[in-house]
């Protein structure tokens, strides 16, 4: 079975473009309580009705980040495989963070990393995709070497800037090393200004980057 887990707020936009953009059989929001009751969640729930789906929910406290994520975490593990035809089947799971609030989106990127899920940023004109590798956790993700590549960066970098930065806490050859694999695995590009080739976060980096953050800080 097909599971799209989405973060939903009162503005249901960026779920419903979720919704028509990823393919699921069932439809699960994270949810704060009181955004139950109005309109967003109430068109999203016809919506499902009209094509005879039902809405599951996962309520959390969304200013709490530490509870988004284990909520998250402990539904998809749940429902990780189902029955089907009488036999027992993973069920593929796809998360979207970009419905409710910053702390659940940020929060739900980290589940999806954690887990080994495909991640998602929908919204009326894109669609994108986080770098996962399945049964590999945010914590394993990335070394410690290119976290604190990362950390340093800049919104434009070169590398001597970044050296610079890190001082001599990792050598040249390290910090090139570890621009090629964050740049391999989407998190940075380089693009040329002003004469010069220089490094910037992606908009999944900027995420990840949030997110580690978050995580160290709570």
């Amino acid at each position: 079975m097909k599971i799209l887990i989405s973060t939903f707020g009162p503005d249901s936009e960026n779920t419903l473009a979720a919704m028509r953009a990823l393919p699921y059989e069932r439809l699960v929001l994270v949810s704060a309580l009181g955004d139950m009751d109005t309109p967003g969640f109430r068109k999203i729930k016809e919506s499902e009705e009209r094509t005879k789906g039902s809405v599951e929910t996962v309520i959390v406290d969304e200013f709490d980040f530490k509870d988004c994520f284990r909520s998250i975490v402990d539904y998809a593990r749940e429902n990780a495989r189902s029955k089907a035809k009488g036999k027992d089947v993973e069920n593929a799971i796809s998360i979207n963070i970009s419905g409710g609030p910053k702390i659940m989106g940020d929060a739900a990127l980290l589940a999806a990393f954690h887990l080994g899920l495909p991640a998602y940023q929908c919204d009326k004109a894109s669609v994108i995709r986080f770098p996962v590798i399945k049964g590999v956790s945010l914590k394993d993700r990335f070394t410690d070497s290119q976290i604190a590549v990362l950390k340093e960066m800049g919104v434009r970098d070169t590398v001597d800037d970044i050296s610079s930065k890190l001082g001599t806490a990792l050598t040249e050859d390290t910090i090139r090393k570890s621009l090629r694999k964050l740049r391999k695995l989407g998190v940075i590009r380089t693009i040329a200004s002003e004469g010069k080739i220089v490094v910037e976060l992606t908009e999944a980096g900027i995420f990840i980057l949030e997110t580690l953050n978050r995580f160290e800080r709570d």
